[in-house]
């Protein structure tokens, strides 16, 4: 069963850590992710980063302030 994007928010916001690929959600879609994880404690870990900008990355790390792991 495919989760939705609002089926992971409800995930993570609930404490629940995850492991995602960058290449299937835009930026945007990872800083929310980021946002909930901090403020829930959940830690997620992101791959195949290739295709996000450094600045993307810069901006998904400073918004989850430590809960998110990216993965080189």
């Amino acid at each position: 069963m495919k989760k939705t994007i609002s089926d992971l928010k409800d995930i993570i916001r609930l404490g629940g850590g995850m492991n995602l690929d960058a290449t299937l959600f835009t930026a945007s879609e990872l800083n929310d992710f980021a946002v909930l994880a901090e403020r829930s404690g959940a830690i997620i870990r992101v791959k195949n980063t290739e295709s996000l900008t450094i600045n993307n990355l810069k901006e998904i790390a400073r918004l989850g302030h430590g809960k998110v792991i990216f993965e080189f």
